[in-house]
């Protein structure tokens, strides 16, 4: 029951970050030293309230280098996403994304998982329905800096899953307040080199300062909560749940909050990828 709790959290973490990471790509961060800016917000939020947890915990050699590696990734996979959505349409962005689950979950059977290849027929069948849930539009611009950039995007959040398996898999799985401290104070002093500094031209109104503060808190949820799974759920069940969840979910919403239609196909991808979810938790 747990465990079911803290997946649901996780995934309205991930969904609310990335309404609020579109919004504020789209309409406030215009360059790359925005978004750097912005990110270091997120980051700060996160390393406040890790360095608390910290207190009670140890941390060894492992955890700090370690935990050094999944910062770097972290904001390199945030920056390249928010600069996708910046350049490119929202859903199919997400799609790209979210598909760099493939990367973690073929990754457990280097961790002694057992390999089902009913579980990862269930994954690509997943893949596909999300891709028919989004309905390209005339107005969809797709251009070589948008691929690009989502590529990157994709290799960067699938390391991501990576080596949160690596850590959970490891003696040192319970010093996970310590390992995110680390990474996310690795992750702002990255972003404030690549920034070159503060500068003071580089201003984000309150509206977005709030925005990154709310971002913060819920990349705390997700990194923590996230970071906890991978060591309970195997690799086939855990990234493709979660990652598949966010994609659809996102789908609910904007039918049922913000009023758009579902066409017969994205109607379609709909169903099936809820489907495809249950499948995946269920086949053996």
């Amino acid at each position: 029951m747990i465990t079911v709790f803290l997946i649901a959290t996780s995934i309205s973490s991930i969904v609310l970050q990335n309404c609020l990471f579109n919004n504020a790509c789209k309409t406030k961060l215009k360059t790359a030293k925005h978004i750097n800016s912005f990110n270091m917000i997120v980051y700060s939020v996160r390393v406040l309230i890790f360095g608390l947890l910290l207190l009670k915990e140890k941390l060894s050699v492992f955890t700090i280098l370690l935990g050094l590696i999944f910062g770097v990734v972290t904001m390199l996979s945030n920056f390249y996403k928010m600069i996708a959505l910046s350049n490119g349409p929202m859903h199919i962005t997400l799609l790209i994304t979210t598909s760099s689950m493939i990367i973690p979950t073929m990754s457990g059977i280097f961790f002694g998982e057992v390999f089902s290849a009913a579980k990862l027929c269930m994954v690509f069948l997943l893949i596909v329905f999300i891709y028919l849930s989004f309905q390209k539009s005339s107005e969809t611009k797709i251009n070589k800096k948008w691929i690009f950039y989502s590529a990157l995007a994709f290799i960067f959040q699938g390391t991501v899953g990576v080596l949160q398996k690596i850590h959970q898999s490891s003696i040192h799985k319970t010093e996970v307040s310590g390992f995110l401290f680390v990474a996310f104070i690795c992750a702002i002093v990255f972003c404030f080199i690549r920034n070159r500094g503060f500068n003071q031209e580089i201003k984000l109104g309150k509206k977005t300062v709030f925005i990154g503060l709310i971002c913060g808190g819920c990349s705390f949820g997700m990194n923590y909560i996230n970071l906890k799974l991978s060591g309970l759920l195997p690799s086939q069940l855990f990234f493709p749940l979660v990652n598949g969840s966010v994609i659809i979910l996102g789908s609910v919403m904007s039918a049922c909050i913000f009023k758009e239609k579902l066409s017969k196909r994205q109607t379609v991808g709909l169903i099936g990828g809820i489907v495809s979810l249950i499948a995946i938790c269920l086949v053996p």
